[in-house]
């Protein structure tokens, strides 16, 4: 149903079960080819602690799903009063990009590929802990 494998990265089997897990408990229906999942933590946007916000998109080809990007968010400093792209993970077009970090970068880069590995286990923590208020799927056509 999700594709796994893209290029040097794959999706953990534990982040894997879950996207499944997301999409067949919500009704999509069969024409969709493309959609967003927003994962978010109430308590993040009103005390900026918790769980940051996590959007996902996906598209389907061939009947088959393929992760388009995964991004996270986060409020850049307390004197900010909306969320920026803290992380952000494009499977399709094989680049990462992190603001603090000086802009975009080849996803396999070693160093990538280790923080892609250990924020995709704390996402799938996250999940598994119920750390999210509201996950959504948003259907675009």
């Amino acid at each position: 149903m999700i594709e796994q494998e893209y290029g040097e990265i794959t999706l953990s089997n534990a982040f894997h079960r879950n996207l499944e897990k997301l999409l067949r408990n919500h009704s999509i229906p069969i024409d969709t080819s493309k959609l967003v999942i927003n994962c978010r933590a109430l308590n993040y946007y009103r005390d900026q602690q918790g769980a940051h916000p996590v959007e996902i998109q996906l598209k389907k080809e061939n009947e088959k799903w393929r992760v388009i990007f995964i991004a996270s968010f986060s409020y850049p400093s307390e004197q900010h009063s909306s969320v920026e792209v803290e992380l952000y993970f494009h499977l399709i077009n094989n680049w990462f990009y992190q603001p603090d970090a000086g802009g975009r970068c080849n996803l396999n880069h070693p160093q990538v590929k280790a923080l892609f590995t250990t924020w995709i286990s704390a996402f799938c923590q996250q999940l598994t802990s119920r750390r999210f208020d509201d996950i959504s799927i948003t259907l675009i056509q």
